[in-house]
């Protein structure tokens, strides 16, 4: 087929022919509740919602054990905006972090508040403010004491 001939035929300015080469695309769907399509016994078929968590495709998988992890408090002591991925890796990862912004000027220490909190926000977590330039930013489901923080923040 020749592109001039392909042109005309996708903008419609000449009849569109049906080619052997279509034909399996526009081939009518089979119905999913025919057995010969992949009833139950091909292991396609819907299953029962006692089944186990599948997806409708064969048995159901055995079901997934998460690992114990046990979070720590990780102290990072920042010095400019620059180093916020020392706040944001630990605690993506689980484990709670104090930081402490007493080395940095007001407004970068600003910055890092906000993008602290945006960060506890998106992975709905917890804030806590241990003194004027010292926080805690701890995930969820971690259940940590203040006085492990404060702790691990050189606070006590």
């Amino acid at each position: 087929m020749s592109s001039v001939k392909k042109f005309k035929e996708f903008f419609g300015l000449a009849p569109y022919e049906d080619g052997a080469h279509d034909a399996a695309y526009y081939r009518d769907d089979a119905d999913y509740g025919d057995v010969a399509a992949g009833g139950p016994e091909d292991g396609y078929g819907p299953l029962s919602r006692g089944a186990g968590r599948s997806y409708g495709y064969g048995t159901a998988r055995p079901g997934y054990e998460p690992q114990a992890y046990a979070p720590t408090i990780v102290p990072v002591r920042l010095v400019s905006f620059k180093q916020c991925t020392r706040i944001g890796e630990p605690f993506r990862a689980g484990d709670a972090v104090v930081i402490d912004l007493n080395s940095m000027d007001r407004e970068e220490a600003r910055r890092v508040i906000d993008f602290a909190a945006g960060l506890v926000f998106a992975l709905r977590g917890e804030m806590r403010k241990l003194s004027p330039l010292t926080f805690a930013l701890i995930p969820d489901d971690v259940e940590v004491s203040l006085a492990e923080l404060e702790d691990a923040a050189g606070l006590r």
